[in-house]
């Protein structure tokens, strides 16, 4: 996720969020070698040896390399597993109008990057937050919906899309804690979700604002998460994300005259 909460590492990776209902208290081939050091599983992995790369080349190879990396779905048969594993209670299904809008919302980002198959779930619980759960359902807690607008809600979801790239990189961090890949992976995360919004035409700052947002309601309301240091502090998030929105701004001004980024 975007923020501080907790992560369950299981087979299928994922997060715990969802779980804490019960205790309320708590040119392309240029790029891939000066980027990647590997794509794994088929192309459902990148490892980026580090966050600071996607400042390097083309934004529109970018997008093609995560095009060419996009994770195989999650089959139909495993969805329906990881949805009757969800806990019985704690799923939010009567929503206000502005709710709603903004549900769906984040339902047409996910139409738009032709990840209809995913699940979308609002759930009861004291966080403002909005995970990932086994690469197939996303999970956005009832305050996360009340906090943040339907763009920074987009973003969001954007950043969670993100984390199937690095899946299987992020658990193996998560196992060992690594705290200091753990941070460079959730920045991976806010530059796919940076690409992914420009691409469609969207504010990419809207990522950061989102995160902002929801950092700040859950310090104030629940005080420091036990595992903050998982995260990078959000005013090296904000830093890195003008760094990303400025090379997009060069990007299309490039274009725009015709000449093609280096």
């Amino acid at each position: 996720m975007a923020y501080a909460h907790t992560r369950t590492p299981e087979n299928r990776g994922g997060i715990s969020l969802y779980l804490l209902r019960g205790f309320r208290s708590a040119a392309v081939v240029v790029l891939v070698l000066v980027l990647l050091s590997t794509i794994i599983a088929h192309g459902q992995t990148l490892t980026f040896q580090n966050p600071r790369d996607l400042l390097i080349g083309d934004p529109a190879a970018i997008v093609d390399l995560l095009e060419a990396a996009r994770p195989a779905p999650v089959s139909t048969e495993d969805i329906g597993a990881i949805l009757r594993a969800l806990p019985p209670t704690g799923e939010v299904t009567k929503l206000g109008a502005a709710a709603q809008r903004k549900v769906n919302a984040v339902r047409q980002l996910l139409t738009a990057t032709r990840r209809e198959w995913y699940e979308i779930k609002v759930i009861d619980v004291p966080q403002a937050a909005i995970g990932l759960h086994a690469r197939a359902v996303v999970l956005i807690s009832a305050p996360a919906i009340a906090l943040v607008n339907a763009a920074e809600l987009q973003a969001m979801a954007a950043h969670e899309i993100g984390h199937e790239y690095v899946w299987t990189e992020w658990n193996r961090a998560y196992q060992h804690a690594d705290q200091n890949r753990l941070n460079e992976l959730e920045l991976v995360c806010d530059a796919i979700a940076a690409f992914t919004l420009h691409q469609l035409g969207k504010d990419p700052s809207k990522v950061i604002d989102g995160i902002e947002k929801v950092t700040r309601f859950n310090r104030q309301r629940l005080g420091a998460a036990t595992n903050e240091k998982n995260y990078p502090p959000v005013a090296e998030r904000r830093a890195f994300a003008r760094q990303i929105q400025q090379r997009l701004r060069n990007s299309s001004r490039r274009s725009r005259s015709g000449h093609q980024a280096p």
